[in-house]
Parts: structure tokens; sequence; C-alpha cells
């Protein structure tokens, strides 16, 4: 396949049923070349599983690859060429949506008379173009990774307008792997973890070119972690968890844990927290950032031993703090104009009125 043409990409483990009720149908209805999708298993055994459950005009090439989600998601950009368009594709996905505000497409997006209650999920109607139009704009802004909204919920997603950045973003965020575009790099497609991978991707894809595209407009919807087969054959919490922690310890500045999470999974929190960062504020200039310097050196403290000590520091902060706090001369000199026009004038004793009681 031509590098300017790109291909689909499906790993799947134990469940070819699911890939072709779901995932194979959705790239079917939208009338997607048969010619570009291929489907990568585990072994030799799930190859003859596969081949006899899918029908052949359904797909391009089945591929065996490696066990294990690392593995697999390892084999396949070395499978391609380097810089081929690669449309990943997860075998679950039942339906692509696209969110609409009161079922407009307006030329921008107006905030002060927008409101989010009003947004709504429509299926997705050409999704070929929609790929199509995200590798144009991904190149346009120099970046190899995009995306899209990692949940189906449009309350909390982008409206669609005829604007793109009302609703894309290039800041560091999830580009979750369930649906993704790359132009094949692999060194930033080597993962260490079996879980969390799609994180480890965003995270170096966002270092190499300064972001990453989302589109914040777009969503599928699938049954992640529910779905029987597929990963969740092997994955555990515990996994997940320790996955979680090593990337918050080999990227402290750029992720955190998220162990709130109503699933029960630990979870992971994406910020750019290092200095002149400015792509975090959904700017799209790209920058090239260098991170390699920086991992996993612990912060140092400078002492000037020219400053006064603490306690004397401390006394110079109080006194600044009472100066700072005292009125200007003329809010003194206006509060006791005020005290003497307000000042009752006081009667003397013998002046006052005497009431007699009755017996």
């Amino acid at each position: 396949m031509s590098l300017n043409k790109y291909v689909v990409a499906i790993p799947s483990y134990k469940r070819p049923t699911t890939l072709k009720n779901k995932s194979l149908r959705v790239l079917q209805e939208h009338n997607i070349d048969p010619k570009r999708i291929n489907i990568f298993v585990s072994d030799k055994e799930q190859e003859n599983i596969y081949k006899k459950e899918l029908p052949n005009n359904s797909y391009n090439k089945i591929i065996v690859g490696e066990p294990g989600i690392k593995n697999i998601r390892n084999f396949m950009p070395k499978y391609f060429k380097e810089g081929q368009k690669i449309f990943y594709m997860d075998d679950d996905i039942s339906e692509v949506f696209q969110n609409f505000n009161q079922n407009k497409v307006p030329n921008k997006l107006n905030k002060n008379t927008y409101d989010k209650k009003y947004n709504k999920l429509k299926k997705i109607k050409n999704l070929h173009n929609f790929i199509e139009e995200a590798f144009s704009l991904a190149k346009k802004k120099k970046m190899d990774n995009w995306g899209v909204y990692p949940v189906e919920n449009p309350y909390f997603m982008k409206p669609t307008t005829k604007e793109p950045e009302d609703f894309t973003s290039t800041y560091l965020s999830y580009i979750i792997g369930f649906m993704t575009g790359v132009i094949n790099n692999r060194k930033e497609e080597i993962r260490t973890i079996d879980d969390k991978e799609d994180y480890e991707r965003s995270i170096k894809y966002y270092l190499k070119d300064g972001g990453v595209l989302r589109f914040n407009n777009i969503t599928c919807r699938t049954n992640c972690y529910k779905e029987p087969g597929g990963m969740q054959v092997e994955r555990t919490k515990q996994r997940i968890h320790d996955s979680a922690v090593y990337l918050t310890k080999k990227y402290p500045q750029l992720c955190s844990l998220n162990t709130k999470k109503k699933s029960g999974f630990t979870e992971v929190r994406l910020k750019d927290k290092r200095e002149n960062n400015n792509n975090n504020n959904n700017n799209n200039n790209n920058s090239n950032y260098s991170y390699s310097n920086n991992i996993n050196k612990p912060e140092t403290k400078i002492i000037d031993l020219s400053k006064p000590s603490s306690c004397k520091m401390k006394i110079k902060l109080k006194e600044h703090k009472k100066i700072t706090m005292k009125k200007p001369n003329f809010l003194n000199n206006l509060m006791r104009q005020l005290k003497k026009k307000t000042k009752l004038k006081e009667i003397p004793k013998k002046n006052l009125p005497i009431r007699k009681c009755g017996m």
C-alpha cells in the first residue's frame, strides 16, 4: 500500500465473532476498502480460527504477530513501512459518533450562547472522509499522532463547527488506542508496558512533536474492560496499577495517578507541569520539547547563604505586611471627616430631663 494511502490495523485475540459483528461491520457500512484492512492475531492457531470465522472478502490479510498486548502493539509498526499512514482500530468498536449542538454546524462556536446540554451524538456519516481529513490536519500541524475523545459522553465533548480549532486540541492529552491514526514512527511506537500503553505512546509522540492532535467531537462505542476475550483474558487490576505507577515514575512531570475512578481501576492523569510550557494552554504552535535531560532527576533547591536567616526574614515580612496593610492618607482623612460629621454632641447631665414616676 502506498505511503499516501492509509491502512487499517486491527489487533484481535480470541474474539473473531466480536470482530466480525462490530469493527468489520462498521468498516463495511462506511465502504472502507477491505484491501486496506489487516488483522493481527497472536499465533497460527488463532489465524486458522479467524480464517474460518471471517468472510474472505472482509479483509486484506490476517497476520500472525506475537502474544500479549505490548508485544502485538510493538509488532504492528515493525510490519508496516516507516512513514506509513496507519489507522489503528480495536476489534470491538460497534459505532462511531460525531457530536453536534442543536443539530447545527455553525461557522464558529459562539461561547456566549453555547449550552452543553444541547449536545447530541449522531452516527458519523462518512468514516473514510474523517480519517483522510484527520491525517491531513495532523500533517498540517506537523503531528504524527491523532485520536478521538475517549468517552462516549456528548456533554463533555466539543460540538462540530466549520472551524477545526473549536473541537480539536494539541496539548498533552490521552490518545486512546481504540481508534487512532499515526504516521508510522517505529521508535515512538515502542511500548514497555502491557497496560496503559496508550498513555505511553501519547506521551512519546507529544514529546517528539510538541503536541498530539485530538478530535474532541468524535468518539466510539466500545465495551472496554467488559467485552469477553481480548486483553481481558490476561488483564488484572494489579497489572493495570503497576503499569500506571511505572508511567508516573518515568514521566513524573507529565502524569500522575488517579485511583478514584468508579471502575475501580487505577488510571493516569496527563498534564505537562514543566516550566516554560505553553502547549497545555491549547495553543497550536509546535514546540519540540526535550525531556530526556529532565527524566528522573529530583528538583534541587539552591540556598543563598548571603540572605538573612529565616527568623530575620519572617520579621521583615511581618513589618512589610504592616506597612502594606496601612490605609492610604486620603482614606484616613476621609474617615476622620466622616467621624466628625456623625459624632453626637454630648449633653451635660444637669440638662437631662428628669422623669418623675408616680406612686
